[in-house]
Order: C-alpha cells, then structure tokens, then sequence
C-alpha cells in the first residue's frame, strides 16, 4: 500500500507572514533567509484512511528549503511519515527553466498548481525533469513526499540550458508579504442594484433579445457535461438560486487557508460540471454568484462536447470563483476571482468578502473576450491573436486543441467539491448583418 498513499491523502499547508510573526519564524529558522512551510503526517503503518481526523499526529516546521538528505531533516525517528510542503520562489526574469527533482520514495511536485513532476511509485534515488515556464516575480511552489520503505532523500534543482544544474539558493524562497491577498471594499458608487425580482426580465431586455439561462425554479436547460438529458442530484433549484450543494470531506485550516482531504467519485454521488442544453457563439453573459467558505467554482464559455473529452476544462476557458481568502488557489496570481483560470490575472481585485452576491458579464464577441466582475471590467484577450497563441503555448493548455474554440459552444458551471450558488443567469446572442 506504500504505493498509494499519496493517492488517499491530500493534505496542503499554506505560508505567510501573516501567519507567523518575525520573532516566531526566526526562531524556528535560527536567522535563516527564505521560508517555506512543510507539514509532517504520521502515516501508521503507511496507510492514511479517508476518514482521516485531527487525532492524526503532525508536526509543522519553517524549512529553508526543499533540499532534504539527512534523516534529520525530515522527522527524526519517524520511519513512515507524509510531507506535504507549500511556499513561494521568487524570479527575477521570466522565462523556461529546467527543473530536476532527486527523490527516493514518492513524490509530486507542482508550480502554482500545475503538476510538472510526478512519480509516487516508491522508487529508489531517481532524477525527475521538468521544463517550466514561469513569469517574473512570484510562484507558488507545492510538492507532496513519502519516502516509503526508502532512505529519506530530495533534493531540487534548476538549469537554464538543461545541461548545467545547481541547487536552488535558500534566497530565492521568499515570502515576505506575499500571502496577504486584498479584499475590495465596495463603496456603492459603481453598482446599480437592480430593483427586479431575481431571475426575470423587463419588456425592454426581451426586446433587445435577452433569454433567460435559469428561470429561478428549475434546472431546466442544462444537463451533466457529456451526458444529455441528465443532471447530478447535487445540483438544484433551490430558493431561486441554481445551486450545487457541495459534498462532505474532512476539513482542517492550516496557515488561515481551508484544506480538504479525502477521494471523492463526482458521477455517483451526484456531482460533476454541468452545461446548458443550447450553443452560443457570440454573446453578453450575465449572472451572479456568491461562494461557500473557502469554496471554489468556475464559469465556462467555449465548452465542447465528444466522449474524447473527460473534462469540462480541457475545452473552455475558465472565469474564477472563488473565496481567496481562504481558499488556497487564492495565493496563487491568475487562480483568484475573476481571473482567466491560469492564464491572465484580473488587473484589479473585484470580488466582494466571501458570503456576498458579486456580478459577472462576460463577452465574447468574434474571438474578443472581456471578464467584468461586480461593475467593472478585470481583463480581456483575444482568441484570434499572437499574443493568445504564445500564451497557450507556454500553459498546461498547449496540447488541447480544442481549448478555447472561437465558434459555438455551451456555457458551463464547475463542481469543485464546494457549494456556490447562481441566479440572475442571462444571455443575448450578438447578431451581426452578413450582407
């Protein structure tokens, strides 16, 4: 079972100043520059449960970097043991760089949530590589480590031509101030609060050719991604709202940030992304959504059907929701609210304190997309560019091909375990005179 145990559990720890003062982490990392955080599971025989609770024996430590060899350096006398490790590198220049990781046991290692090494077989000392790309500034960096019935042993380092690799200097992990993500505080001059009832339309938007995507008191017009005519349990009509009910896992908050633990199957128990009935092309979209504690969702615009398929994302663009202040997503730039998922970041924060109702329109007209959130538009990009095409070429996206397709598709909602609710769903298609 060794093998598995990254497979049972998915524990995340999350840093920050504001999670510890000065004194603390100086003390815990005897004057040491860069920090990250990193969480030691007792793992009882090298099996996690699913019903994994706080009676669990952990320990929390600052570590100055990924660069662990002595058994020492990980849990002392602890023979099975799960680290889970989360912190910042920050970079001067952007650019692709060669990652290398040399590991014995387990490991999975990700930049801002994107796997780029994974190799949880138990194995002996092995070297895994990775081309990254990464922006200026700052990256999240994420891994998970078993060592198994192995030597504790990893180590990461870095190259810019693939040929000569050094160790990644303790300096470049730094988290001062970064994990202090700003709310907007709405001051109401921007807003018009609409004075209708939720869900209808006046005379005048059925005259400019507004429809209706949920009427307020069924799920009529979408179905489960790739199964028409059928939609999860977990979805409703429920006090006006088109909601997903979210499912139950094991929770715990680490450094501020909510942590879910526990394998979940969407399509027996309900879930799983839907999508409406109909095609748009080019259209206004407007809707609402307010966000669970620490939840997270999206919105799809460009969804393509085809059993070839197995995942709403690898054929959409995604429109963000979600809670950043206690989601872990919302530390990573390009994840948080109103931002193009993975891709383009909002230029300013939008997103109303989690519990609120906040205003999307999205438009999409001839391959011109614009995200606007609570008023305001965040960002927009071009499907048909150069620059969009560069973009993708150096994303997780670059081998879908039929990622953000500028004809018809279906707008989506996401189940990303968390309950959100929608309402106020509306469209209009934009017509254009052929002649």
């Amino acid at each position: 079972m060794k093998n598995l145990i990254l497979l049972y559990l998915c524990v995340s720890v999350l840093v920050g100043c504001n999670s510890y003062n000065k004194s603390e982490t100086d003390a815990i990392n005897q004057n040491s520059e860069g920090v990250y955080e990193g969480i030691f599971i007792a793992v009882n025989d090298t099996i996690i449960p699913e019903d994994l609770d706080t009676s669990v024996e952990m320990e929390r430590r600052m570590l100055t970097n990924v660069n662990l060899t002595k058994r020492h350096d990980f849990w002392g006398p602890k023979s099975d043991f799960y680290l889970h490790g989360m912190g910042s590198i920050k970079l001067q220049d952007s650019g692709f760089y060669y990652i290398k990781v040399i590991s014995a046991g387990g490991i999975l290692f990700k930049f801002d949530n994107v796997e780029h090494i994974d190799n949880k077989v138990i194995h002996d000392k092995t070297e895994d590589v990775a081309k990254v790309f990464f922006d200026q500034g700052y990256t999240i960096m994420e891994y998970e480590y078993f060592s198994g019935d192995k030597d504790p042993h990893l180590v990461l380092e870095w190259s810019r031509d693939g040929e000569t690799y050094t160790v990644l200097p303790d300096s470049i992990f730094d988290n001062l101030d970064y994990f202090t993500v700003p709310d907007w505080i709405v001051d109401g001059t921007d807003i018009v609060e609409s004075q209708l009832p939720d869900n209808t339309l006046t005379d005048q938007e059925k005259a400019d050719g507004w429809k209706l995507l949920f009427d307020g008191k069924t799920t009529k017009g979408w179905h489960t991604y790739n199964r028409p005519g059928m939609l999860g349990e977990k979805w409703k009509a429920k006090d006006g709202t088109l909601m997903f009910e979210g499912r139950e896992r094991f929770t715990f908050d680490v450094s501020g940030r909510r942590i879910e633990v526990g394998n979940t199957n969407k399509r027996a128990d309900g879930g799983e992304d839907i999508v409406t009935d109909e095609y748009f092309e080019n259209f206004e979209l407007v809707l609402e959504w307010k966000i669970s504690e620490a939840g997270n969702s999206g919105i799809f615009y460009t969804v393509q059907d085809g059993m070839q398929y197995d995942e709403v994302w690898k054929t959409s663009p995604e429109m963000q929701v979600m809670d950043n202040q206690l989601h872990k997503d919302g530390l990573i730039r390009k994840h948080r609210a109103g931002d193009l998922y993975d891709l383009i970041p909002s230029d300013t924060v939008r997103v109303k304190p989690q519990g609120q109702w906040n205003k999307v329109r999205i438009v999409k007209d001839r391959g011109r997309i614009e995200h606007w959130l609570n008023g305001k538009i965040v960002l927009n990009y071009n499907l048909n560019s150069e620059a969009w095409k560069d973009m993708i070429s150096k994303s997780k996206f670059a081998a879908l091909p039929e990622f953000a397709s500028p004809g018809p598709g279906r707008i989506g909602i996401q189940d990303h375990d968390n309950r959100v609710y929608f309402k106020n769903i509306k469209i209009r298609e934009i017509e254009y005179d052929e002649n």
